[in-house]
């Protein structure tokens, strides 16, 4: 199977269907684990923040006093980060992995595509380049 760099329209690569259909899934796979590694993150974002709060609220009247808080607006951006950017970046790997599973079904059902080859994106030619060279680097 030939795949076409949809961009400049060469040929990236030639593999077989078989070959390109298990990279895809291991990208795949790969994809899956970082969503779970950032929704671990948060987690522990949000464990930490509670704990904080906890031993906030612990104080007496008169160490609150005393004890500097972070401002609203510091605990907010630090939300953003923490939090919101995370779940933004794991709605991108999403959106990958059903792109991802879209060309997986063309590959697998060679009636879809009219020839053996298939149109790419560079990045996901890239990526599929640099996951078959640690494949071929582990064996």
């Amino acid at each position: 199977m030939l795949v076409i760099d949809e961009v400049y329209h060469h040929t990236a690569l030639q593999i077989s269907s078989s070959d390109l259909l298990y990279l895809i899934e291991r990208l795949k796979v790969k994809k899956e684990n970082e969503i779970d590694s950032l929704k671990l993150k948060i987690e522990q974002f949000e464990q930490k923040r509670r704990a904080e709060e906890i031993a906030y609220q612990s104080l007496s009247p008169v160490r609150k006093w005393f004890t500097g808080r972070p401002a609203s607006h510091h605990q907010a951006v630090e939300y953003m980060v923490q939090v919101k950017e995370r779940f933004r970046k794991m709605e991108q790997i999403k959106r990958r992995i059903r792109e991802l599973d879209r060309i997986a079904r063309q590959i697998a059902h060679p009636d879809i595509i009219e020839r053996d080859e298939i149109e790419l994106a560079p990045d996901l030619i890239r990526e599929i380049l640099q996951l078959r060279e640690t494949e071929d680097a582990q064996a």
